[in-house]
């Protein structure tokens, strides 16, 4: 049984059925099955997936392989108590993600998404000082915007201000600095004319709080969602480190999106000469198969642990799910076998490629990324680089043009300064044709013309096709 049967009826839209939808103005297609790249809703239309889902899918949709070995697993052991037990799977991915990672970390810690395993590092971070006997380093340094989560303890680190307005009296506040978004330099400076001041502020910010207060720098190596695929300069992270080395500060590389091959290397960090105290992966560890993330941390770290007598007591029921893990070892093993990280990194040279044709569009200011992760910053006035009125909402308008030709991409906001910024992100499975990359840039650019009449037309109720700050719209 499938599709509108399974449902019991075909408008999904709130409030209609019973399933609490995210978004409650929204009517989602009934998707029923997933083909290489490919999603087919009920009705049989096909939807080339550019953007991996939620930049997860990298093997692909349909794959036989991985959902062999989730069946296989959960006929013989589906659940048992990390608490309690282990099992075949968690020994095994353990020791193939650790055999993969930046030198050092051996020891991983399995859970089920993402901001999970930002909370665990927070409380490893804090354990760790604790057990080192400096129990006043308690603050997490992260940079604004980023994006970390959305459980109370990774909003407290997170710079996504539009996400955690509403519960900001819930959250527990952290230190922020500006990224390395080099496209928008907070201090006006093009590189290599600068001098890496993104990366002296944290020297800054870990002076400013008290140095014997910080316990943690957190950072996603290539920056997300929230830096719409930014890379930053390639000694930045070498400062970081150095700069955390000095004041004693763990660094946690958040690779829980531009990991697991998703640069065209294993991690985002792979490639500026430095690895991190603490890794987090999450979201390609099972191509979106079973839900599954990880903590990667080296033994140094956890022998203080032992050696004062703690544990680590980060309680969840489903850490170390055998068939989660048995997901994960699978599509490890699966992407190994056909070298979809090397394949990643040549079909990303073919769609940053292809990319180059919509640079000139008078909505595009910047395309960027590495690897199958890409960023298309849009404008309002490319001089100047200012962003459009968020009331204009371009990149759902832009995403639901392409969605409307049969191209799923990811819509993100809130860039330029937490609230303002349009960029649409592609992160398409890692087994993505050259034919589907070209058909993809296409859509795309379709939908980028579609959206300058419908920001005209926007813009007019403003003051007759100008923006508010009286330029010319998109041009």
């Amino acid at each position: 049984m499938e599709g509108s049967e399974m449902s019991g009826h075909r408008t999904h839209i709130y409030p209609h059925g019973n399933v609490l939808y995210r978004k409650l103005g929204h009517e989602f297609p009934l998707i029923v099955r997933g083909e290489g790249s490919y999603l087919i809703d009920q009705d049989g239309r096909r939807y080339l997936d550019g953007s991996g889902g939620a930049l997860v899918v990298n093997a692909g949709h349909g794959n036989r392989e991985i959902a062999a070995a989730i069946g296989a697993q959960a006929g013989a052991l589906a659940y048992v108590s990390g608490m309690q037990f282990t099992h075949a799977p968690v020994e095994a991915l353990a020791g193939e993600l650790c055999g993969i990672a930046p030198a050092g970390l051996t020891k991983a810690f399995f859970l089920s998404s993402g901001a999970e395993v930002v909370d665990a590092a927070i409380k490893l971070a804090r354990l760790y000082w604790i057990a080192r006997g400096k129990p006043e380093k308690s603050l997490i340094i992260s940079r604004v915007p980023s994006y970390h989560g959305n459980t109370l303890g990774a909003m407290g680190v997170s710079g996504r201000l539009s996400y955690r307005a509403m519960f900001d009296p819930l959250v527990v506040d952290h230190p922020k600095i500006p990224p390395p978004l080099c496209y928008r330099c907070p201090w006006g400076k093009t590189f290599p004319q600068c001098d890496y001041e993104c990366a002296a502020e944290l020297e800054i910010a870990v002076q400013k709080a008290g140095p014997g207060k910080v316990a943690a720098f957190l950072a996603e190596p290539i920056l997300g969602t929230t830096g719409a695929a930014m890379v930053p300069p390639p000694d930045y992270y070498p400062r970081i480190r150095s700069t955390c080395r000095k004041y004693e500060v763990l660094f946690v590389a958040d690779e829980i999106l531009c990991g697991m091959g998703r640069t065209g290397e294993w991690w985002g960090i792979d490639g500026y000469g430095v690895a991190p105290d603490v890794l987090l992966a999450g979201k390609g560890m099972t191509s979106g198969y079973i839900p599954l993330s990880a903590l990667l941390v080296g033994e140094e770290i956890i022998n203080v642990l032992r050696d004062a007598g703690k544990e680590f007591p980060h309680a969840q029921t489903f850490a170390h799910h055998p068939v989660a893990c048995a997901a994960g070892l699978a599509t490890l093993r699966f992407i190994q076998k056909h070298d979809l990280v090397a394949r990643c990194r040549e079909m990303g040279l073919t769609l940053h490629h292809e990319l180059e044709r919509l640079r000139e569009h008078p909505l595009v200011g910047d395309i960027r990324g590495k690897g199958l992760l890409a960023g298309i910053e849009l404008v309002a006035d490319r001089s100047l680089r200012q962003p459009f009125p968020r009331e204009y909402k371009l990149a759902e308008t832009i995403a639901a043009g392409a969605l409307s030709r049969g191209l799923v991409v990811w819509p993100n906001v809130g860039h330029v300064d937490g609230l303002k910024g349009d960029a649409i992100l592609l992160a398409p499975p890692f087994i993505i044709e050259r034919e589907e990359i070209m058909r993809m840039v296409s859509i795309l650019g379709e939908a980028l013309e579609e959206a300058v009449a419908t920001v005209d037309r926007r813009a007019e109720g403003v003051s007759a096709g100008e923006r508010p700050d009286g330029g010319p719209v998109g041009r």
